[in-house]
């Protein structure tokens, strides 16, 4: 339970990271950079916590919608054009991708230390 809300917590600080301003270093006027981000850190959360990992993967996907919808109401300026909401929606896309790699290569790290144990 512990672990489930820590993985949770994690995913949404990753996703604002990435979806509300991102680092300094990478204000630039695309989104490559932000999708960079949101692949990275969804690769670290689904090694780390590859239990349940769709519901983070989703979380962290959909802090550019959110991220989006806020800007819209407060009328504040993204640091990346997005021309609508819909379009916000394609971060779940590195989102779902880079969890299940970290999923994929936890098992797999997991399987290999299985065989040979350490000494």
């Amino acid at each position: 339970m512990v672990t489930n809300l820590a993985a949770t917590l994690a995913a949404i600080a990753f996703g604002t990271l990435a979806g509300m301003r991102g680092f300094p270093e990478l204000h630039t006027q695309e989104v490559q950079g932000m999708a960079i981000m949101i692949f990275m850190f969804a690769c670290l959360t689904g090694a780390a916590f590859p239990e349940g990992a769709w519901r983070r993967a989703l979380v962290l996907g959909l802090t550019v919608p959110f991220a989006y919808w806020v800007s819209h109401k407060t009328g504040q300026a993204l640091p990346y054009p997005l021309p609508d909401l819909a379009t916000s929606f394609l971060a779940v896309v590195p989102a779902f991708v880079g969890t299940y790699l970290g999923v994929g290569l936890r098992r797999a790290y997991g399987a290999n230390e299985e065989k040979q144990p350490r000494a």
